[in-house]
This record gives C-alpha cells, sequence and structure tokens, in this order.
C-alpha cells in the first residue's frame, strides 16, 4: 500500500456483474472497500535510466536505490547509479482506469483472448471462458471480504486496477514469466508478480481439454495473494516474512474459508486436510514443533531448506492466528508494514512477533498441538 504521504486512492469499484451470488449482498461487500479518502496531489516525475524514461511516482529515493510506480501499478526498483536524469513534472500522478488497462491487456493479448471488467478486476482469457473466471473471482473477493470482515479487520480498496491474466497454454505463462525475468519451477501453474501486480496462470490440459479443478485450485492461492498486497495486508514495498505471504494464501485454498455457499461450515471444516498431513509427525513433539516455530518466524531460510514442512507450518500458523488472535495477527501486520522498504532482519521479525502476538514460540506449539492434533488422526 501506499500511504506515507504519497498514497493516491481512486476508490472507484464498478458494480460486478453476479452470477450464482445475491446482488445485494456482494455489492455491499465490495462497497465496504471503499473509504473514499484521497491523499494530497502527487506530481510525476521523469525518470532517465539505461537508455529509456520512466514516467510514475517517487515512492522510495534512498542513498543508494529508488523506487518509482507508475500509474498502472508497476514498480521498478533503480540503482541511483544508473539514474542519468530526473524531473517533477506538473502532471498529476492518476491511477490508471480500469478501461485503460482493459485497453492495454487487449492489444497485448491478441484475437484470440478476450478481456472482461467486473469489481476492482481486469480479467483476461481464452474467448468463451471468461464468464467462468469471472463467477470464480467473484465468489472469493466475496468470501475474502468478509472472512476478514468477521474478525474486525478494516481493509483498503485497491490503488489500481487487479489484472489477471489466464494464459491458454503453459509456453505463453512461460513467456510471461521470463519478460518479468522470473524463473518458474516445472510444477509452478500461476504466480503473482508483486513487480507488475499482476495475477498469471494458464489452464491446465487434460484428455478431456481444461482440468478445471486444478486450476481453479491454483488461482485462489495467487489471487489472494494479490489482494492481499492490494487491501492492506502485505506492503508491496516491504521484505513481508514469507510465512505470512504464503500463510495466507494456503488458509484460503479451502473453499469453506470463503465460499459463501458453505456458509454453515464450522472451523474444522476451514483446515486443510493437505496441510495437517503434513504436520503429523511435528505434532507429537513439542520440542521440535517450538524449534521450528521459532526458526520459521525468524527467516525465511526454513522455505528453502524444507519447502513442504514450511509452508504447512505457516499454514498451521495463519491459520491459528486468524481464528484464535485475529486482533494481535492484524497488529503484527501492521507493525510489519510500518517498516518500510528496507531489511527486515531476524532480530526485528522476533520483536515484532513478540510484541503483537505475546505468546512466546513453546506455548504456540503446545496450542497448536491442542487445535491440530485430533484433525490429523
Amino acid at each position: 500500500m501506499l500511504d506515507r504521504g504519497m498514497r493516491v486512492a481512486r476508490r472507484k469499484l464498478e458494480a460486478a456483474p453476479v452470477n450464482k451470488l445475491k446482488l445485494s449482498a456482494l455489492l455491499l461487500l465490495l462497497a465496504s472497500l471503499c473509504r473514499c479518502s484521497y491523499a494530497q496531489e502527487a506530481k510525476l516525475m521523469r525518470v532517465d535510466v539505461a537508455g529509456k524514461s520512466l514516467l510514475g511516482l517517487p515512492i522510495h529515493w534512498g542513498s543508494h536505490d529508488a523506487a518509482i510506480l507508475e500509474p498502472k501499478g508497476r514498480i521498478h526498483i533503480l540503482n541511483l547509479q544508473d539514474v542519468q536524469s530526473h524531473e517533477i513534472l506538473q502532471t498529476d500522478f492518476v491511477p490508471q482506469s480500469l478501461i485503460k488497462a482493459r485497453l492495454e491487456l487487449n492489444a497485448s493479448l491478441g484475437a484470440q483472448y478476450e478481456t472482461i471488467i467486473f469489481g476492482p478486476y481486469v480479467l483476461a482469457a481464452p474467448r468463451g471462458q471468461t464468464a467462468r473466471w469471472r463467477d470464480r473471482f467473484n465468489a472469493l473477493l466475496a468470501g475474502y471480504v468478509r472472512y476478514f470482515q468477521l474478525r474486525g479487520w478494516q481493509l483498503q480498496s485497491p490503488d489500481f486496477p487487479l489484472c489477471v491474466i489466464i494464459y491458454g497454454s503453459r509456453e505463453e505463462f512461460l513467456q510471461h514469466a521470463a519478460r518479468e525475468n522470473m524463473r518458474i519451477p516445472p510444477n509452478v501453474v500461476g504466480s503473482y508478480f508483486p513487480e507488475s501486480n499482476q495475477c498469471v496462470l494458464y489452464q491446465i490440459p487434460d484428455h478431456q481439454g481444461t482440468n478445471w479443478s486444478e486450476t481453479e485450485a491454483t488461482i485462489v492461492h495467487e489471487a489472494v495473494h494479490q489482494l492481499a498486497y492490494n487491501t492492506g495486508l502485505h506492503e508491496r514495498l516491504f521484505t513481508n516474512p514469507l510465512w505470512c505471504v504464503e500463510g495466507l494464501a494456503c488458509m484460503f485454498e479451502v473453499p469453506a474459508v470463503y465460499d459463501a455457499r458453505l456458509s454453515g461450515s464450522t472451523q474444522t471444516d476451514r483446515m486443510s486436510n493437505m496441510r495437517l498431513n503434513g504436520l503429523k509427525r511435528l505434532l507429537g513433539s513439542s520440542l521440535e514443533l517450538e524449534s521450528l516455530l521459532t526458526h520459521l518466524i525468524a527467516s525465511d531460510d526454513f522455505f528453502r531448506q524444507q519447502p513442504e514442512t514450511a509452508y504447512s507450518l505457516a499454514w498451521a500458523l495463519t491459520f491459528y492466528l486468524s481464528e484464535k488472535m485475529p486482533r494481535e495477527y492484524a497488529q503484527l501486520l501492521a507493525m510489519q508494514k510500518k517498516r518500510g522498504f528496507g531489511q527486515y532482519t531476524s532480530a526485528e521479525r522476533q520483536a515484532d512477533f513478540g510484541e503483537a502476538i505475546r505468546i512466546p514460540p513453546g506455548m504456540l506449539a503446545v496450542q497448536l498441538q491442542r487445535l491440530f492434533s485430533r484433525q490429523s488422526k
């Protein structure tokens, strides 16, 4: 989010075409995102670097590096040694409109794709398939807002169009990732790109056509990343701990967390059986669980060393805090955002967690065992 005196909020959510959801309920949830507050006007800066010019808002300008935010929402991180010149213009910074974002996507994708606008989204998919994805994103957005409203959180409305591209093939998806200078592991079928602020994936084929169930499961995880970075939970210019980022997205992989048709779900229904299976061995040892929790909170190294365990534990910690300690969890994320651009050290991560949550890892391990042990059997 872009508060720090340079946030310019457009605060415009268009009424969404609705299938399968009650119109009044969805509009009420979407309206809850709109706070209609505007920051003071900011001017565009032109930055000349490496033979090209960038136009945007300087949301960070340090002694060695800078961050330029384009009206479309893309962030450029620059080394100041590469900046040849810069100039503040007399043109106001205005976030890109939904219509302009749609026209831009249309021009870049070609005639085999169609693009639609609904709510804060601009979504592109192969022709004839946008309606299905519109319904899925409407349901997810409504459930996402509802989940945090019930826990007393105030979400912010997106400053920029939430662009989603659903490619028809993995080759197109990999080509897009290459343009973003991202290497995609073989098992990854979708990604949220914080720099461009786009959610991108591809439809997974099977012998009968498109494997819809697997594609839709993937899109929920990546779409929650995009929502969290655009509604005030995460900060795109901050080194958010991976357990916070991935744990939240993993939590929403379970339909009972967000699907209004499952409104009678219990806390057990909202648990992920897949993540619980990944925790079975750990739940038997409070000492090992305490050690790994400490590691997870202090460093992202755990995700590189034991990725499957790290994802399961990140889900478990996020689920516990969201369900049992929502106010403290919200305070932790707010504290992280205030730190802003720069390194987030292990000591700072542990200090913020301790101040906000106020439960030492040893006691937290016991609480996780109590909550999850019965369901994991």
